[in-house]
């Protein structure tokens, strides 16, 4: 299942943790538990769109993130099953 997980920063981000939550995002990317991620505009936080096998799959992995584990931003995963576009089933 497809999980769109957008993101809420809770405090400024600092240039090394900044560094690992994109390490980290790259290898999520490359192992495809992600399949898309960004920043949102306004820069009030992120979006992620992953595959996880349920909602606690995709906390969990969320979890790994370092700006979860640094505080500095909460994720809202939503399940959602495309039905047309690039994403569809």
């Amino acid at each position: 299942m497809l999980f769109a997980c957008p993101s809420v920063y809770k405090k400024d981000i600092p240039a090394e943790t900044l560094a690992a939550h994109r390490t980290w995002l790259k290898a999520a990317v490359d192992s495809g538990a992600i399949v898309s991620a960004g920043r949102r505009e306004p820069a009030i936080g992120g979006l992620i769109i992953l595959r996880a096998e349920s909602r606690e799959a995709a906390v969990a992995l969320l979890a790994q993130d370092p700006f979860v584990a640094e505080g500095i931003a909460e994720y809202d995963p939503m399940g959602f099953n495309p039905s047309i576009g690039e994403l569809k089933g």
